[in-house]
């Protein structure tokens, strides 16, 4: 069987006037500096709340920067003054695309702010065919999409609970219909047709038929749905559809429209994204670093914003170095396909990168793959490629970001060449190996997280030391409530109840030591301890000074209350105090008639007890 999708790149090198797509590359935005910072937060206004959510998370900053920003009209001006029209544009690389011909290049080089002129590369699609053949037993679940799910651990991670839901992805393919009973139910957010301008991704008028047949084949394999007779990995993700690639015999796909439809999904707000595009031809294997070709530059901000991405290595194997770019993208996973033996399909292409990277990074499923025949309403038939193991793996990243929402890139591509099947011995074959998702997916399928904290409780391998408090996690941050929050194995001193009053440090306890010293408790007069902790003891303290019984007072020496106690086990003397008439009665000339007066007992110096009064009339 012709191994499905294969691209083959061409450079055209137009000569005379004949026109081609011309990359035309510019020197800046032309945006004032004191203006800048008003630019980028209205351009932060127009992205879905969800992308610019997600750059925030991963970058650490506002989320946008100059790449963001339009490019500037003073530059578009001088490219359709030449008479040219403008094909695309990207905003990260602050380019348009035209045709032009020999001629109006040089032309476009000399504008003022251009900064350099370069083709588009194109690639040509080998024709690609599905081949209708009896399926094996159904099974109740997955039908004939068992085995190629089951290769990856789909039906285990189903079984915990990650179909895909609340993750979005975009797809960036040839066109897409949903028809067949496989992809009728899958939940669209937004679509786009690069090629014509429009929102229309199914066949248009004017158009090859079977536009529509590639991307079909590859959504199905991400997110469809038959029960009993199909499924795509993730059945549950929604999705960005963007139309991208004219698979017309005679006409070339173009990056340009793929850069255009990336700036797009991932200002849509999509969490990852999956493409079977490639380049390789025009670029030579030297410039195949992840940094040379257009696409991977593209790739490469996408993924600054925190953008998963999967794409496909190419059906051009078995040679070394023949991958196809983006997939030679640091931190992109570039997806190769093996047989159901698990051996690497001949055509997948290999790796290394030209500055030495291992690619693959993973391998899926891809000779032969199950796939609706879109020819029919509800039938299955079966095709090759690279294009086809990379949606599967791609679903299976969807359901990671389901278990681990906050996933980065990197971290995404780490995961899964750290748990794939020959992980310890990585090659330029077929990488870190083949997919294990249910290993991937790790504590989320084997342990619990009953608070919903989003880490696992420590009896089943986790981390989290409290799993019924959410406030109670690994990097939680340290509360005044005695536990040990962020779970490093410490309570702070501040936190300890050393006294056993209840009452700790943080919350106001000022004296940690002694259970006679908490906020709110009545002070104690006379005992050299700020009882209520509010920074004043004994008679400094204004409950002391005024309206305090003997029973508050030390010894019984000084009463300040309205009647004097008659508990006589409060005076030295033994005397029933309300008897001796010492406390009872106003004081003469007391302007404020609080009816205070001294009670010494025999051993307190005459002059003291008038001291007292006179400091305690001052604050009366």
């Amino acid at each position: 069987m012709v191994p499905f999708a294969a691209l083959v790149l061409s450079l055209l090198a137009p000569s005379g006037d004949t026109r081609a797509p011309t990359w035309v590359f510019f020197d800046d935005k032309d945006v004032a500096t004191a203006a800048l910072p008003a630019a980028l937060v209205e351009r932060g206004r127009e992205l879905a709340p969800r992308a610019l959510a997600r750059r925030q998370r991963v970058r650490g900053d506002a989320g946008v920067d100059v790449r963001d920003l339009a490019i500037a009209e003073v530059h578009l001006e001088g490219v359709r003054a030449l008479g040219l029209s403008i094909r695309a544009t990207s905003r990260w690389l602050n380019a348009v695309s035209v045709e032009a011909s020999a001629a109006d290049r040089a032309r476009l080089a000399a504008l003022p702010g251009v900064t350099r002129v370069s083709p588009v590369a194109r690639a040509t699609r080998i024709a690609a065919t599905t081949t209708p053949v009896p399926g094996p037993p159904p099974d109740p679940t997955y039908g004939v999409a068992l085995d190629q799910l089951a290769m990856l651990g789909v039906p285990d991670l189903h079984a915990c609970g990650l179909t895909g839901a609340g993750v979005v992805v975009g797809v960036l393919d040839s066109g897409f219909a949903l028809d067949h009973a496989a992809l009728a139910g899958i939940e669209v957010i937004a679509a786009h047709d690069f090629l014509h301008d429009d929102d229309v991704v199914s066949d248009e008028d004017g158009e090859t038929p079977g536009q529509f047949l590639h991307g079909s084949w590859v959504l199905a394999l991400l997110a469809g749905r038959h029960d009993g007779f199909y499924s795509g990995a993730a059945p549950d993700v929604a999705v960005l559809l963007a139309k991208t690639e004219d698979v017309g015999q005679e006409v070339q796909i173009e990056e340009d429209y793929y850069v255009e439809g990336l700036e797009w999904i991932e200002s849509m707000g999509a969490d990852m994204s999956t493409s079977s595009l490639g380049y390789f031809v025009w670029y030579t294997t030297d410039q195949l670093d992840g940094a040379t070709a257009v696409t991977s530059q593209a790739a490469s901000v996408a993924l600054d914003n925190g953008l998963v991405m999967f794409s496909a290595m190419g059906n051009t194997g078995p040679g070394a170095s023949t991958l196809n770019a983006p997939a030679d993208t640091d931190r992109l996973v570039g997806v190769g396909a093996v047989m159901p033996d698990g051996v690497i399909a001949e055509f997948s292409s290999r790796g290394p990168t030209a500055d030495g990277r291992t690619k693959p990074d993973v391998c899926g499923p891809g000779h032969p793959v199950w796939v609706p025949d879109l020819g029919t309403a509800d039938q299955y038939a079966q095709g090759s490629g690279t294009s086809f193991a990379t949606p599967l793996v791609a679903g299976v990243g969807a359901l990671l970001l389901q278990a681990y929402p906050e996933l980065t890139p990197a971290e995404m591509a780490e995961l899964l060449r750290s748990t794939a099947s020959v992980a310890a011995t990585p090659d330029n074959d077929d990488g870190w190996g083949i997919v294990q998702g249910y290993v991937a997916a790790g504590l989320y399928c084997t342990c619990t997280d009953d608070d919903g904290d989003g880490a696992f409780a420590v009896r089943c391998g986790g981390d989290d030391c409290d799993d019924a408090r959410a406030e109670v996690h690994p990097g939680a941050p340290e509360l005044c409530d005695g536990l040990d929050d962020d779970c490093d194995g410490t309570i702070p001193l501040d936190e300890i109840d050393g006294d056993g009053d209840a009452v700790w440090t943080c919350d106001g306890d000022c004296d940690d030591a002694d259970a006679a010293a908490v906020p709110g408790l009545p002070e104690s007069c006379g005992d050299g301890i700020d009882n209520d902790c509010n920074g004043l003891i004994d008679l400094d303290d204004p409950t002391c000074a005024v309206g305090t019984t003997a029973a508050d007072s030390s010894g019984g020496e000084v009463g300040t209350g309205s009647a004097a106690t008659s508990d006589p086990t409060l005076d030295p003397s033994g005397a029933d105090e309300s008897s001796s008439g010492s406390g009872g009665a106003a004081v003469e000339g007391d302007a404020a008639g609080c009816g205070c007066g001294a009670a010494a007992s025999p051993a307190m110096p005459w002059w003291l007890g008038i001291l007292l009064l006179c400091r305690r009339r001052r604050w009366a």
